[in-house]
């Protein structure tokens, strides 16, 4: 349930598991964020299309029809999000395997825990006047 205020900032999170869904949606909106989640690619791209314009877009890298790797491609073209920050998500092998490939700003290892979500999405938040 989203209670946060329209004036927090966005965090689309794109995952094909409802229980990550889950996790991440309880904790970033503990943090401050408001949270749209998708559970695949193409959702996401949807999403993006129809204007949504989030502060941050947390990524898994294994999903099925549209990868993460395709999805960030496909991000480059649209350019009212192509500069919006991604940080993905994966198992160790897989952020190994593809590291080099990745145009991120972060990566986030599976599984996800409260301390490793805080501390990468806490600096996509507003600083305090």
């Amino acid at each position: 349930m989203n209670t946060e205020p329209e004036s927090a900032p966005t965090l689309l999170v794109v995952d094909d598991d409802p229980s990550v869904l889950l996790l991440i949606d309880v904790i970033a909106e503990r943090l401050g964020f408001r949270v749209k989640a998708a559970t695949s690619g193409l959702q996401a791209l949807e999403q993006l299309r129809d204007g949504l314009a989030p502060r941050v877009i947390l990524l898994d890298l294994m999903m099925e029809r549209i990868d993460g790797l395709t999805f960030l491609l496909h991000l480059k073209e649209m350019p009212a999000v192509a500069s919006t920050p991604v940080i993905v998500m994966s198992t160790e092998a897989a952020l190994e395997q593809h590291g080099a490939k990745l145009d991120v700003d972060g990566t986030l290892m599976k599984p996800i825990t409260r301390q490793s979500l805080s501390a990468c999405l806490e600096r996509f938040l507003p600083t305090p006047e």
